[in-house]
């Protein structure tokens, strides 16, 4: 069965090249996170939520509109 699609809107894959310790604290928080959720937590989700917190903050300070 294939996983449920998270992400509602037009997607774009980017390959993404990391340090091993990056991804493994990444994993190990991700783990620990899905066990008080009710639905899976992926490191690519952690990933994904930081994206969105840097694009916010970037467009805060610099006082940018939003696309």
């Amino acid at each position: 069965m294939p996983r449920p699609n998270k992400i509602l809107e037009p997607t774009k894959t980017y390959n993404l090249l990391m340090k091993e310790q990056q991804y493994d604290k990444l994993a190990y928080m991700a783990h620990h996170m899905q066990k008080s959720s009710l639905e899976q937590v992926a490191v690519a989700d952690l990933i994904r939520d930081a994206i969105d917190i840097y694009i916010e903050s970037y467009e805060d300070e610099d006082g940018i509109a939003e696309n």
